[in-house]
């Protein structure tokens, strides 16, 4: 009994041992599953963010391959509308060429054929504003005239020009010119121009030609009055331009119609008309330009003709320029408008001007000569102004003295009459010119000359001043 007590007793204490050991082993398992769940749970993360950054970097990578693709593309895009663009630019130029005029035709006639067949297309409007103005003033004789007297003279031209797209362009002027203060401003012309390419244009409307201006010497540098070659033919009509050579041929205009100038033939109303050539040649710093103009007053052995050249070179500073200039009136006169005269007027016009321009010097000069004809014509309707004098020489030596100024000492002697038998109307002009340019498209002009009369001439030495003030818009 005692023996079974005590087996039950070890029994006994052996179940609570093991009973108590139970519950301590579990919470022993449990840090080192909690801690087993964090690392897995890294690892995982650590996996997606790698996961991730490569999907990242696969789409970046994609993007980039896309990105050099399209540039790749548009890059080559480029090249072929570059090379387009040469090959289109190349076909002209093949035709710009003076001695290529006949396949410029040629090309001329496929442009105007094709544009034939084109539908009226929306305009891309585009308007620009461009002019001038001058206004001058001049003193009388300050020695001789018993009062100090002046002058003025007043240009303002004002154009307009629209452009429609590539091909059509128009053009609209304002003018007025004239030896007051307020000149009044007129309509000075306006035309149409249709340009497919740089070697061929059409213009019809109001159009100027002029050939052989003088352009060094100061006192005849306007081509509406005076010039060695023509002087400005206005006309209404058309004009073609076909790689250097200008057609042109219309009916008189303004100062160049006889209704201008009150015809004594009136009645039988205005029926001017002119018709223009020429050729521009222009190489390497060298210009060629021969010229032919006819006009015909449609009436008795009224017409005129004017021809030459006008030719120059371009070596560093160093410039020549020479004009020959053929003018005639009255042509084939035999005695057909008045009984035992001949009103055939002609001209021999020669022009060269040197010039000489390098660092702060200067020299500008002018050699004119005319040989003119004998006519039983008036001299107001053979001549008018277009050769001012039949002889004149102007020099001007002249030093740049500061950043936009340059003062210049002209030395100029003038036969001041187309009468080659006068000698009592010649002078020796001499003085100074100041030019001030203190911004661009600003002229200003100062100027004191001496007018010594020689030969047969016995007016009195005169002194005079001006001041002339040019500005571009």
């Amino acid at each position: 009994m005692k023996k079974m007590t005590l087996s039950a007793i070890v029994l006994g204490l052996a179940a609570a041992g093991a009973f108590a050991q139970a519950p301590a082993a579990a919470p022993a398992a449990a840090p080192a599953e909690q801690a087993a769940a964090p690392a897995d749970s890294v690892k995982a993360a650590e996996e997606a963010k790698k996961a991730e950054e490569a999907k990242a970097a696969e789409e970046a990578k994609k993007a980039e391959e896309a990105k050099a693709a399209e540039e790749a593309k548009k890059a080559e895009e480029a090249k072929a509308a570059e090379e387009a663009k040469k090959a289109e630019d190349a076909k002209p130029a093949e035709n710009t060429n003076p001695g290529e005029v006949a396949n410029a035709a040629g090309n001329a006639f496929a442009m105007l054929k094709a544009s034939m067949n084109e539908e009226t297309s929306a305009a891309q409007m585009e308007v620009k504003f461009s002019g001038s103005a001058e206004f001058d003033i001049y003193s009388g004789d300050v020695l001789n005239d018993d009062d100090f007297n002046h002058s003025y003279w007043t240009t303002f031209d004002f154009n307009i020009d629209v452009k429609f797209n590539d091909k059509w362009s128009a053009h609209v002027g304002l003018e007025a010119d004239g030896p007051i203060d307020n000149p009044g401003v007129g309509y000075n012309g306006a035309f149409v121009q249709y340009k497919p390419a740089d070697f061929f244009a059409v213009k019809f409307g109001d159009l100027t030609f002029t050939e052989g201006a003088f352009k060094a010497y100061y006192g005849y540098d306007d081509p509406q009055y005076n010039a060695a070659g023509m002087k400005e033919h206005d006309i209404r009509g058309l004009q073609i331009d076909l790689a250097g050579l200008e057609l042109g041929f219309g009916f008189g205009r303004g100062a160049n119609d006889r209704c201008a100038w009150g015809d004594p033939a009136e009645d039988e109303g205005c029926k001017v008309y002119n018709a223009h050539v020429a050729y521009e040649f222009d190489y390497a710093g060298q210009h060629l330009r021969p010229f032919f103009d006819y006009k015909s007053y449609q009436q008795e052995q009224h017409n005129e003709l004017h021809a030459g050249i006008d030719a120059g070179i371009n070596i560093g500073g160093f410039s020549f320029r020479a004009v020959y200039g053929f003018h005639a009136d009255y042509l084939l006169d035999d005695e057909d408008i008045v009984d035992g005269q001949d009103w055939t007027s002609t001209a021999h016009a020669i022009l060269a001007e040197p010039s000489f321009d390098v660092a702060m010097f200067q020299i500008k000069t002018t050699f004119f000569y005319a040989f003119i004809s004998d006519t039983d014509a008036p001299a107001s309707d053979a001549w008018s102004t277009e050769i001012p004098e039949y002889f004149f020489v102007y020099a001007e030596p002249a030093l740049k003295v500061g950043g936009f100024m340059k003062f210049g000492i002209p030395v100029e002697f003038h036969t001041n009459t187309l009468d080659d038998d006068r000698d009592d109307t010649k002078t020796i002009d001499v003085g100074g010119r100041l030019y001030l340019t203190p911004v661009e498209n600003l002229d200003i002009t100062a100027f004191g000359m001496v007018d010594i009369p020689i030969g047969d001439n016995d007016d009195d030495t005169a002194l005079r001043f001006g001041v002339e003030t040019v500005f571009n818009f």
